[in-house]
């Protein structure tokens, strides 16, 4: 197909008409179908200085620069600019094309621009770029040989600064004139800028070669020039989420004229006048001739930043007299909490730390949401959630944890300017806050296997555990931990579900044991299972226990069935159901060095001291419980030291070890009825035993009396007791005479005994006369050494 004829219909529009010389600016050149027919490989673009596109490209020259383009579709070229010298110039855009074969000099133009030629230009750098609202003040335009020889220059000022500057000097729609301008040099142009510039717009500075309507354009400022408002200076740029704080914005003499500022935190640029604020964003302030103290209003609040404009009033037609010289941002501190967890439902306190006097004004509101994030606003928080501080200090606040702050969720800590429904955050923990399980106590802690028993699970020290708990749940388990919510499908081993338990109080469940918490072991320990309780059937755990289980206990029979008071003697007894840690006692006295037999159905240990006493009960405590069985005697039995002594020895001690001393009574001498220590010829079942049953009615004489008596008794405890045995003289046991005899202890063997009573009588009155027993220890011997 044969390219269309040069014709109206190839008139092109540009997206932009004007660049830097340097080129490298993309811009499009569009025309319907204008490229329907040619590809890019055989289209051509040339920048051409010729007033008119010549009909064939011919070949590159210094005034026919060849670009680039890329064909975006039938009706437009991207044209990448090429440079084009090192001065402006205007340049005619000329597109040739080919539909077949390869393009040549002669190719036909197919497009170009007839209604403005492409003028380039020199970018220059603006020094300021900034300067006050209403101009007046100066700024320069450099580049090098940006004016080169020339002497006319005309300028203005183009918003927006994303604009282009007009190929030639315009006045209006957008363009300001400069009217004061001059040459500094061939790289220089001062501007005054035109009191008209307005902030908070922004402007491109254009440079022409004059004034007319004709006037080229040959520099544009490479930045745009931005009038600001005065600028106060902010004693802070940022400060807490949702205000309350106050800052201070400062200007010299800019306030003394104005009775009652209006201040306004703004997310875009300060408006030119008050206007219609939103109210929560609105500032209460009081003021001098310099100063203005600002309370940061409600509605500052993440993310911002806020543009802080201050108007010589607070109707909506006020100006602005001043904004803050920097943007104002509201931020969200990270508070140090501590400690970060505590027991479940415990009334524990923690502190969340700021700094910076945080909360100085305020009475914060905290909450503990169970979630990542904490809400912008306090809002209505869950119920059992949300408190305000016991304490507090500008920096500190001491916050009591909540009682719906439950295991197992953790929380993240919220602070709000107040505990209102609007009020906004102001600060979030530094950690999430994790409440533990509380240490629970079950009484008792043991049982029979099979269950059927009440135990109760409590904790009085550790907080209201079962705060805002109707009906608990429970679960026993042999898996070693609990699940975290109620289940009952066993996880791990046996598993048994009671029922519900009875809620008694904020600190205390009762529970029933289920039958089938039964004993497991087969090495003579008590099992041990999990009691876990949850808020309900379907709620989360909220506290676990260990509950030990023993087989059935019987005591049988305990051998040998009887020992000396003093204890120390080996006994083994003999039942069902012993397991380890088991604990047992003789008539209350305790059984020491208990070992367990694996199979649970013997126990061996030693006995302990206790006063004498027959028909007396084994008692074992077990997980299972207490039983008693067997019977034991404690023989009132004696060991003395020393046990040999010439009958030169008047003044003897004896030490004696036995039990049951201090209950016996007051020691006493001769025949009377207390107790005492006799030296006596033979033990008890000989012929010469010691017998205070009277040889006759009233005759006042022992059958077998006492050789001597051990006098001054001292009892040192229930199991020791000393006196003073005189071997140098003796007692004549055949007559009821207690008068010494004067003749010495006869050397032999003798036993030392103590006797209840002394008292010399009939059968029946000394039938309740008791004396230790027989023992190896007690046997004395008089004889020298």
């Amino acid at each position: 197909m044969a390219p269309p004829a040069f014709a109206a219909n190839l008139a092109l529009t540009l997206s932009n008409y004007t660049g830097p010389v340097g080129g490298g600016t993309v811009i499009t050149a569009t025309a319907t179908d204008f490229v329907k027919d040619v590809t890019i490989a055989n289209t051509e673009v040339r920048f051409n200085t010729a007033v008119a596109c010549p009909a064939a490209f011919g070949g590159v020259t210094a005034t026919n620069v060849k670009a680039t383009a890329t064909k975006t579709s039938d009706s437009v070229l991207s044209i990448t600019t090429p440079a084009l010298g090192t001065t402006p110039n205007t340049w005619r855009i000329c597109i040739y094309g080919v539909t077949t074969g390869t393009i040549s000099s002669t190719a036909p133009l197919i497009g170009n621009v007839t209604t403005s030629p492409y003028r380039t230009f020199i970018p220059a750098a603006i020094d300021p770029a900034t300067g006050p609202a209403g101009g007046g003040n100066t700024v320069t335009l450099t580049e090098t040989n940006l004016i080169g020889t020339g002497t006319t220059l005309g300028a203005t000022f183009v918003t927006p600064a994303s604009g282009a500057c007009p190929t030639t000097y315009t006045v209006g729609a957008g363009s300001t004139a400069v009217t004061t301008l001059s040459k500094t040099s061939a790289n220089v142009a001062t501007l005054t800028v035109p009191t008209s510039l307005a902030a908070p717009a922004t402007y491109k500075a254009c440079l022409y070669n004059g004034t007319t309507a004709t006037s080229a354009l040959i520099g544009v400022g490479n930045d745009p020039y931005a009038p600001l408002y005065p600028q106060a200076t902010l004693s802070s740029t940022s400060g807490k989420n949702g205000g309350g704080n106050v800052i201070t914005a400062t200007l010299t003499g800019a306030f003394g004229s104005i009775t009652a500022p209006g201040v306004v935190f703004s997310t875009v640029a300060c408006p030119s006048t008050y206007g219609t604020p939103t109210a929560a964003n609105v500032a209460s302030m009081t003021k001098t001739a310099d100063v203005v103290t600002i309370t940061v209003p409600s509605g500052v609040v993440v993310p911002g930043p806020y543009n802080v404009c201050i108007y010589d009033g607070s109707l909506s037609g006020s100006v602005v007299a001043a904004v803050g010289s920097a943007a104002y941002t509201p931020t969200l501190p990270t508070v140090t909490v501590s400690p970060t967890s505590a027991k479940n439902a415990s009334g524990a306190q923690i502190t969340v730390t700021a700094t910076g006097g945080l909360f100085a004004g305020t009475n914060p509101g905290v909450v503990f949401a169970n979630a990542l994030t904490c809400p912008d606003t306090y809002g209505a928080p869950t119920a059992g959630t949300a408190t305000t501080a016991a304490s507090k200090t500008d920096d500190v606040l001491t916050v009591t944890v909540p009682n719906a702050v439950l295991f197992p969720s953790s929380y993240r800590i919220c602070v709000y300017n107040t505990a209102s429904a609007s009020s906004s955050l102001i600060a979030t923990g530094n950690a999430q806050f994790t409440p533990t399980l509380p240490t629970i106590t079950l009484t008792p802690d043991a049982g029979p296997t099979g269950g059927g028993g009440t135990i109760t699970a409590s904790s009085t020290t550790e907080g209201n555990f079962l705060f805002g708990v109707t009906t608990p749940a429970a679960t026993f388990t042999k898996a070693d931990d609990c699940t975290a919510t109620y289940s009952t499908t066993a996880v791990t081993g046996p598993f048994a579900s009671n029922g519900l338990p009875t809620r008694i109080s904020n600190v205390k469940a009762a529970i029933k044991v289920p039958a089938s918490v039964v004993y497991t072991s087969a090495d003579g320990a008590t099992s041990e299972w999990q009691v876990c309780l949850y808020r309900s059937t379907s709620g989360p755990l909220i506290g676990t226990a260990a509950y030990r289980v023993g087989p059935a206990l019987t005591v049988t029979s305990i051998d040998p069935p009887s020992g000396p008071a003093q204890g120390g003697s080996p006994i083994l007894v003999t039942g069902v159901g012993f397991t380890q840690g088991l604990t047992a006692s003789i008539g209350g006295a305790p059984i020491e060095n208990i070992v367990v037999a694996n199979d649970g159905l013997t126990f061996t240990g030693t006995t302990t001291a206790r006063s004498a006493g027959t028909g007396l009960a084994v008692t074992v405590k077990t997980d299972s419980g207490t039983k008693q069985g067997g019977v034991y005697e404690y023989s009132f039995g004696i060991t003395i030291t020393p046990n040999t002594a010439p009958n030169t020895r008047s003044d003897l001690t004896l030490d004696i070890l036995g039990a049951g001393f201090e209950s016996i009574g007051t020691f006493g001498t001769g025949n009377a009825a207390a107790p005492h220590v006799y030296l006596i010829r033979g033990g008890i079942g000989a012929a010469t035993a010691y017998d205070p049953e009277e040889t006759g009615a009233a005759s006042g004489i022992k059958k077998v009396g006492q050789v001597q008596e051990c006098t001054s008794v001292v009892v040192i405890s229930d199991l020791e007791l000393l006196c003073t045995l005189d071997l140098t003289d003796s007692i004549d046991p055949t007559t009821n005479s207690l008068t010494p005899t004067g003749q010495e202890v006869p050397e032999g063997t003798y036993t030392v005994t103590v006797v209840s009573s002394g008292i010399v009588g009939n059968a029946a009155a000394v039938a309740g006369v008791t004396q230790s027993k027989i023992t190896s220890g007690s046997t004395f011997t008089v004889s020298e050494y």
